[in-house]
């Protein structure tokens, strides 16, 4: 406890608390009132400057005879870098602290000391690397509690847990592992006997045991992740020479199974099974490049990002993965994407056992896991990375399942898809040589052995600088010249030919120029890691130098090459259109064994759409299809209205929105249900917003905050609430019972067609003799629309609404097909007030 240190000692016997109703005196963590015996001016003071707060404040003011106020959530931050929410509610429960939005100076009170008490449990080394980062309030402190410091007393060994499982005799059956009175019900109050389930995993086992391709679709509710989890456990079991690989779509799903689902499992099915959980190697820190930009920062003008350093360095000495997605403060700043360009494991900046840090390297260790591992967790971007490195990431196997296969096709084409955008460049030129103020520069070139003026070094330098300036010229005027839509097809490039030949011609020179370098440094003693980064670099310049060439090429064939603009700058893409030659190229020849399955596979119980765009044909065997049964009596639980009278899509954008506006609000008002609101469109979406704000309670994408924080607040409401959302929350949230209980789907979610990687796959069908609506627009639209409602019935306890207000679904002729493929057959509804009426009903009858 802190009270083993008095405050007086540190200090901070008495301190001042800013908020914006003024300031509050503390003394011994107390709030007491100022009797004017003594001066307030020389106090210190603290503050909690919650994220996006103005720092212009008379709380935060800065003057020479008054210093900056130490910043607690900048503090907490740092001492607590893996919580995700660090507003003053949420660290203020963590410490046990009652809050109240009116007494928030006093928690801040009650806060400073409990913080205290964390903070000088830290090593003095980390105390004095902090006081480095942090700005000179806090930093001050950090100084001033390395003489208090004291380490925490070592962990008394760990216990055996009471609920830890009995060993089983032998290995159970499937049917014996799923069963009412089987392992798992053992260990689960929730468990229930699902058929689907059961058959489901049964076949799996089948196909493990014999080979061949299955595909399976398991709904909400059919458990399909223990469905292919538990046969998946049970081989590895009793082929312990075997290998399989789990891909996800998401890293949020992989940590799930990884974390929750794979660790109860083993525990009571096969305790041997050594399992493991790989990312792609941008999701590790780089211990080398960390030094190489801490020095740098510190040491050179780049003071700003000081602060956004320390929530890693104390984040550092805690970790065993370095796995950058426990960092939560980290990415909470929006500088955070560009600072971990250079903080990440770089394969082309990579030693290998050169670097001083391999042996305790984050991503080899990842990997050395992984490789040794009987069953490895990985997710849809780094299986396809894997493909083009040619398994040299996660090893060899002949075993793979899919889960949320849906999205396999889309996560191949961006898997695939090589980028170019000005920054590429420069974050290149920048690991070369970068000016950190002054005279003083960072990058390889100022760590070589060279004085600066050597010929060598002068010509590096000198190329460089002119690839900058063309870089940046081009991009400048690519950026002018192009449409001003947001996204399109590349236009000919004849007119900038010359430059980019130039521009080649100059990367390939400086590729050169390192590579000589390199093989300079080869004969010089203590050079290793400058000539392994030579390599590197050289490489680099060479692929970059090479997707200059292609992008201002005719595309290949099967390839569009294509633009968008983003925060104001262009990025030049070159994409697959279908993906099935490179699966068939690339994966498919080394499975044995491929499980495929997601909640939205099939089309009408047809699975043609899937077998196409994947290329199954090409897949290990003959490709099996079943649909799990689902647990879910979908008349019982759900309602699917069609109201009538809403206006065309084709209308007014003002009219679609006061419409929609209109019946969620009134729909809110009458039932007192939370609703979620669908689009395709964030154009529509801040229209409703716009008519539903004032007065409403409602919470928008894009506008209260990402999808996360939304989720969470939306959870926290009562009934009456509504949730304006797009593109990312048509699939993997989880609002089940009361949190959710009215979807309304404002259009049918068709592909933007003029999307260039849309259009130009649309042509390529219609070459083909396909008709590209039929067989790509409507297929695809029906899987998300099917992924849209599945947001609404989630558990056995669910029961709701679908309000779909498109009249294309009712009007045109293929409309019968996205309602055909819904649980529940549609009500056409006439007015506002017949649906307000059967609404209620619906609600009273549950």
């Amino acid at each position: 406890m802190l009270m083993a240190y008095p405050l007086e000692e540190l200090g901070f016997a008495r301190f001042l608390v800013e908020g914006e109703d003024g300031t509050i005196l503390f003394e011994e963590g107390r709030a007491r009132s100022n009797d004017g015996s003594t001066s307030l001016s020389d106090l210190p003071r603290v503050v909690y400057q919650e994220e996006g707060a103005a720092a212009s404040t008379e709380a935060v003011a800065v003057t020479a005879d008054r210093p900056a106020a130490i910043d607690l959530r900048l503090l907490s931050r740092t001492l607590h870098p893996t919580f995700s929410d660090h507003s003053l509610p949420a660290i203020c429960r963590h410490y046990n602290i009652t809050f109240s939005d009116e007494e928030a100076q006093q928690a801040v009170g009650a806060l400073f000391p409990a913080l205290l008490a964390d903070a000088i449990r830290l090593d003095p080394e980390l105390l004095a690397l902090l006081s480095q980062l942090l700005p000179a309030s806090t930093g001050d402190l950090m100084t001033r509690l390395i003489s208090f410091a004291v380490q925490p007393a070592a962990a008394p060994p760990a216990q055996e847990k009471g609920d830890t499982p009995a060993l089983l005799s032998a290995p159970p059956t499937v049917e014996e592992a799923l069963a009412q009175d089987g392992p798992l019900a053992m260990g689960l109050t929730s468990f229930e006997d699902r058929s689907g389930q059961r058959d489901m995993a049964q076949r799996v086992c089948d196909l493990l045991e014999e080979g061949g391709t299955l595909v399976v679709e398991a709904g909400p509710g059919t458990g399909k992740t223990f469905a292919y989890l538990v046969p998946a456990l049970l081989y590895l079991d009793d082929h312990p020479k075997e290998r399989l690989i789990l891909s996800t779509r998401t890293k949020q799903l992989q940590e799930q199974v990884y974390q929750k689902d794979l660790p109860f499992l083993t525990a009571r099915l096969a305790p041997k099974i050594r399992i493991a959980l790989l990312k792609g190697r941008t999701n590790y820190l780089c211990q080398r490049r960390w030094r190489i930009v801490l020095d740098e920062t510190i040491e050179g003008l780049e003071q700003d990002l000081l602060p956004l350093l320390a929530p890693l360095a104390s984040w550092l000495v805690r970790t065993d993965t370095g796995d950058i997605e426990e960092n939560g403060a980290f990415f909470s700043d929006p500088r955070a994407r560009k600072l971990w360009n250079r903080l990440y494991d770089d394969p082309h900046r990579c030693l290998g056992p050169a670097c001083f840090h391999f042996d305790d390297c984050f991503s080899s260790l990842a990997r050395r896991r992984a490789r040794r591992a009987d069953l490895v967790v990985v997710n849809h971007s780094l299986l396809l990375a894997d493909q083009q490195s040619e398994q040299g990431i996660i090893g060899d196997y002949s075993s793979l399942i899919v889960d949320e296969a849906h999205a396999l096709e889309g996560a191949a084409r961006q898997a695939f898809t090589e980028t170019l955008d000005q920054r590429a460049l420069e974050r290149l030129l920048r690991e070369i040589e970068h000016p950190t103020g002054g005279r003083r520069t960072g990058g390889w070139l100022t760590r070589l052995p060279f004085p600066p003026t050597d010929t060598r070094a002068l010509r590096i330098h000198d190329l460089q600088e002119s690839l900058q300036g063309m870089n940046t010229r081009l991009f400048t005027e690519l950026a002018a010249s192009f449409p001003a839509d947001l996204r399109g097809r590349l236009p000919k490039l004849d007119e900038f030919r010359p430059r980019i030949e130039r521009l080649v011609q100059t990367a390939e020179e400086l590729s050169k120029a390192i590579e000589a370098v390199g093989e300079t440094l080869g004969t010089l003693t203590d050079t290793q890691e400058a000539r392994r980064e030579a390599d590197g670099l050289s490489t680099d310049v060479e692929r970059i130098a090479c997707l200059f060439t292609v992008l201002f090429s005719p595309p290949a064939e099967n390839t569009v090459h294509w633009y968008e603009r983003y925060k104001g700058e262009i990025l030049l893409h070159s994409s697959p259109l279908e993906v099935a030659p490179f699966l068939a190229e690339r994966l498919y020849p080394k499975l044995e064994k491929f499980v495929l399955t997601s909640a939205t596979l099939s089309l009408g119980g047809e699975f043609d759409y899937l077998d196409s765009s994947l290329g199954l044909s090409s897949a290990p065997g003959a490709a099996t299809h079943a649909v799990a049964e689902s647990p879910f009596c979908y008349e019982d639980r759900m309602r699917l209205y069609l109201p009538a009278y809403f206006p065309p899509v084709t209308g007014p954008l003002e009219e679609s929105a006061e419409a929609i506006a209109a019946c969620a609000r009134t729909a809110a008002d009458t039932t007192d249900r939370k609703i979620l609101v669908l689009f395709t469109s964030y154009r529509l979406l801040r229209a409703v917003h716009q008519r539903l704000a004032p007065g409403g309670r409602v919470l928008a994408q894009g506008i209260d905050g990402p999808r996360s924080k939304l989720t969470a607040r939306f959870k926290e409401e009562q009934g009456g609430m509504i949730l304006l959302g797009t593109d990312s929350f048509w699939e993997g949230v989880d609002l089940p019972g009361s949190d959710l209980e009215i979807l309304i789907i404002t259009r049918l979610p068709f592909p933007v067609p003029t999307d260039p990687v849309f259009a130009a796959l649309g042509e390529r069908i219609s070459a083909a003799g396909k008709d590209a609506f039929l067989d790509l627009s409507i297929p695809q639209a029906i899987l998300k629309l099917r992924q849209g409602v599945g947001r609404l019935i989630r558990t056995n306890d669910d029961r709701g609404a679908v309000i779909i207000t498109d009249q294309r679904i009712i009007k045109k002729r293929y409309g019968h097909l996205f309602s055909a493929s819904l649980p529940v057959p549609g009500r056409q509804i006439r007015t506002t007030e017949d649906l307000l009426s059967d609404l209620g009903a619906w609600f009273s009858s549950g």
